[in-house]
């Protein structure tokens, strides 16, 4: 278990990719709950337990309907199994490194002032979004031997489209 997880930290630090990972159902299954759960701890902050599982499901929904299209119309769904399970469980763990910024920048926000400790949070997530941006990137430019930027452009897509859907279904009030 301890070389499973060091592979997914190595995906996250750029050192690998999902083709690093074994081609399993079970894996899938267990970085796909890893994700969830995950999620539900961050969603939790902001939504009901209910909104929040309906925010995952959709969430994870998206990234497999979203990847299944692209693997489809590059001809390479062998491939979709091994690049799901890299972007669930990645996923899962820089959501974990997110959440104590998170916690940081929202106990920031609850001041009546904008403080330093504020615009460091606020800038650590920043770092975080183009790591993750980073890390989504790597994950597809294995996945479609490709190179880096055309990666990281896919992953913004995605996480534009993510984004844009979460706002309008579950934050309808911020837009």
């Amino acid at each position: 278990m301890g070389r499973l997880l060091q592979r997914y930290f190595d995906i996250c630090l750029l050192r690998a990719g999902p083709q690093d990972l074994p081609s399993s159902g079970l894996l899938l299954w267990l970085s796909g709950l890893g994700y969830f759960a995950a999620g539900m701890i961050m969603s939790a902050q902001n939504l009901d337990v209910a909104r929040a599982i309906l925010l995952m499901g959709l969430d994870i929904a998206l990234l497999a309907g979203l990847l299944f299209a692209l693997l489809w119309s590059r001809a390479l769904l062998a491939r979709y199994g091994q690049t799901l399970t890299a972007l669930l469980g990645t996923g899962a763990i820089l959501q974990l490194v997110a959440l104590p910024i998170i916690s940081w920048q929202q106990a920031g926000l609850a001041e009546e002032t904008i403080s330093t400790s504020l615009m460091i949070a606020s800038l650590l997530l920043w770092i975080w979004l183009m790591w993750n941006l980073m890390v989504i990137g790597n994950i597809l430019r294995h996945t479609l031997a490709t190179r880096l930027p055309i990666g990281v452009l896919l992953a913004l897509a995605y996480m534009f489209t993510s984004y844009s859907v979460t706002r309008i279904l579950f934050f309808p009030e911020t837009t």
